[in-house]
């Protein structure tokens, strides 16, 4: 198991216990210093930082390659984590709501939001990314377009952290992807297992605990990443459940990069290796 994946479990149950709606973090969003944009896949910062964060170190992981660059710039900006809070998704990703169908995967740029960022960033729009996570972002942009679009306009940089606090209803045509087969995903938040629940007459036979609820895993992506994000090559990932408790996923790649449904289990698997691939 890993320890400093382990504390940061014990963060954000201390943070979801005095928040509202015994909510998760966020996603990193804003950076309040700056007063602008700061994107990482990681907790909103500023959330958990310095008052349940106590030590900053703990979100680099030792086996990344290059965690001393990281202890570097951490160290040259006096430890605060604030002000470089775009680099808390430097280790570990973190996503701020409950994924639990990650395994069926499409083109990103089958999705309005991975479309334009496939354009803007010049990525290729034909990898392959969870379809769960692309119906999730779709959903948030058709409730929250004027918060979004403002973010993207540099008008009102907490537009993104506006929009993205918040459950996502899941639209035609990925109807069905929500949590649970539903038509929603949720934030992460203390109760939220029980929306996870198929069979009200198994309760034991779904995903209905939080040992099974996901919120945090090593970075992973595959060889034509531009940067080494494998912390552990080639094994697999360190994931924090909900709960508490840490497991070691192995990763399983994907002979075929163009599977509608990978292998492995969620969420160490091809998909995500791809589409974080297609970021870095």
């Amino acid at each position: 198991m890993s320890l400093v994946v382990f504390l940061m479990g014990l963060v954000f149950k201390m943070y979801s216990n005095e928040s509202k709606g015994e909510r998760f973090p966020p996603i990193q969003t804003y950076n309040p210093i700056s007063n602008d944009d700061a994107f990482a896949f990681g907790p909103q910062v500023d959330c958990i930082y310095p008052e349940y964060l106590t030590d900053p170190y703990i979100t680099i992981c030792p086996s990344d390659a290059e965690a001393t660059d990281h202890i570097k710039r951490l160290e040259e900006n006096n430890g605060d984590l604030v002000k470089i809070c775009e680099t808390i998704d430097a280790s570990y990703a973190y996503f701020g709501w409950v994924f639990d169908n990650f395994k069926p995967s499409m083109p990103i740029g089958s999705f309005l939001l991975f479309g334009v960022l496939a354009t803007i960033l010049d990525f290729d729009p034909t990898a392959m990314g969870p379809i769960q996570f692309g119906a999730t972002l779709d959903g948030l942009f058709n409730d929250h377009t004027q918060n979004i679009v403002d973010y993207s306009n540099g008008v009102d940089p907490k537009g993104l952290m506006k929009a993205f606090d918040n459950d996502a209803k899941i639209y035609a045509p990925w109807t069905g992807y929500g949590n649970g087969g539903g038509n929603v995903v949720y934030r992460l938040r203390e109760g939220i297992e029980r929306f996870l629940l198929t069979d009200i007459n198994n309760p034991a036979g779904g995903k209905n605990n939080q040992s099974s609820v996901w919120i945090m895993l090593d970075t992973f992506a595959t060889p034509s990443a531009s940067q080494p994000l494998f912390n552990h090559i080639p094994g697999g990932c360190n994931v924090l459940y909900m709960d508490g408790h840490v497991e070691f996923v192995r990763y399983i790649p994907d002979s075929n990069p163009n599977d509608a449904v990978v292998p492995g289990t969620e969420p160490v698997v091809s998909c995500v290796a791809t589409l974080v691939s297609a970021f870095f």
